[in-house]
């Protein structure tokens, strides 16, 4: 039985940026749910993945050094523990992960055709499609099964999570690993990190939602740990339900108290956590609106999801922040929709004439501060919202 967590009225998709200020957008609600059956929490009547998953889609893995390293250290730690021969990438972006892999028995899946072209120029055979049962029969008739599959932030945008994972399973060797990333649900929730809500994030899977979902379709969580990406990310492992690889229980089972304790699987004491994001968000705006009335200048730092999602979901608009700075290419020059927020090539001079910036990166507070020393040195200030509104300076 699904039970709504918390909604918002006509949120725009948070990458569908705007050519001219002017440009119309669709307006989508979102809504969020949590399953009484298997604890998930997922978007319900979501939009149709082809929206949100286009042929330009402008998230590039690779504009970050912190995901660039994290992806390297990554593939040599599981090459390392699993010692595989065959490896399947779903979901693989502009190839930061795989590029690690010998490209004779390394394949991939990337159904957006701009960066599944990157991956083909690099020798990676990428099929440019969705993940799904053909492509998964294709895939084991042509390739065999393999030692390892590997998706990170992309099974938890996949709609239709039974058919997924029913289908890794038949791509799997007897022994094979399953590896998923994603966003902890858990670590969402103690952040009050709202920001992570969006179309694109189909689910929001704690560990224990996701064990369910495996077992369901014939898979079981042998592992899991939490790397410092993304606000905190679960790297869950799996493999088949008749696979002989033993089970960490010792760890799993902390992981479980754990979230019980604080509440993952708990309608109600979701829903009041659901309450104190809402109380963020509203802080957020009046936090801005006295900076400016100071007659201080804001602007974003990172056009991310994130960002976007917080100027939508707080009713932000360029009146209170005049630009957001970004590194990606496809993103300059346009603006995040609702909001209408010019995005602006990242300059480091142009902070000289900054009081404030909002971090739209929030996740990636850290390499950003260490980056703009020079910044803070001279007086600057970053605002962060999570997992409450800050002021950063020093």
């Amino acid at each position: 039985m699904l039970k709504n967590l918390i909604s918002f009225k006509k949120i725009p998709l948070s990458n569908s940026l705007l050519e001219n200020k002017n440009e119309n957008i669709n307006y989508y609600d979102l809504n969020i749910s949590f399953d009484d059956d298997t604890k998930l929490v997922s978007v319900v009547d979501n939009v149709n993945p082809e929206e949100l998953f286009p042929d330009d889609y402008v998230y590039d893995s690779s504009q970050s050094t912190t995901m660039v390293n994290h992806f390297k250290d990554c593939a040599e730690y599981l090459q390392k523990r699993f010692i595989p021969y065959n490896t399947l990438e779903i979901g693989s972006n502009s190839g930061i992960f795989i590029r690690h892999f010998n490209p004779d028995t390394t394949i991939a899946v990337e159904p957006c055709s701009n960066f599944a072209d990157i991956t083909n120029d690099m020798e990676y055979k990428t099929y440019d499609s969705f993940w799904s049962t053909h492509l998964a029969k294709y895939i084991r008739l042509t390739h065999g099964t393999m030692d390892l599959i590997f998706s990170a932030n992309t099974i938890s945008h996949i709609q239709g999570l039974d058919e997924c994972l029913t289908n890794v399973k038949k791509c799997l060797n007897e022994d094979g690993v399953f590896v998923v990333e994603c966003p902890s649900f858990l670590e969402l929730l103690r952040e009050n990190a709202f920001d992570q809500f969006y179309h694109e994030h189909q689910s929001y899977f704690s560990m224990i939602s996701f064990r369910n979902l495996l077992e369901k379709n014939g898979l079981k969580l042998f592992d899991i740990e939490l790397v410092p990406v993304h606000g905190g990310t679960y790297r869950f492992f799996a493999c088949r339900q008749d696979s002989s690889i033993d089970v960490n229980h010792n760890n799993i089972n902390k992981w479980e108290t754990e979230e019980k304790e604080f509440g993952v699987d708990s309608y109600n004491k979701l829903k009041d956590r659901m309450s104190i994001m809402k109380k963020n968000m509203i802080d957020i705006k009046e936090t801005l609106q006295k900076i400016k009335s100071e007659n201080k200048n804001i602007i974003g730092y990172g056009a991310s999801a994130k960002f976007i999602q917080v100027s939508n979901m707080c009713d932000l608009n360029n009146n209170l922040i005049s630009y957001v700075m970004d590194t990606t290419p496809d993103k300059q020059n346009k603006y995040t929709p609702k909001s209408r927020i010019p995005i602006e090539k990242y300059d480091k001079n142009k902070l000289k004439n900054v009081d404030y910036c909002f971090l739209g990166a929030w996740n990636f507070l850290d390499e950003i501060v260490e980056k703009e020393k020079e910044f803070i040195s001279n007086g600057g200030k970053f605002i962060t919202h999570i997992p409450k509104v800050e002021i950063i300076d020093k």
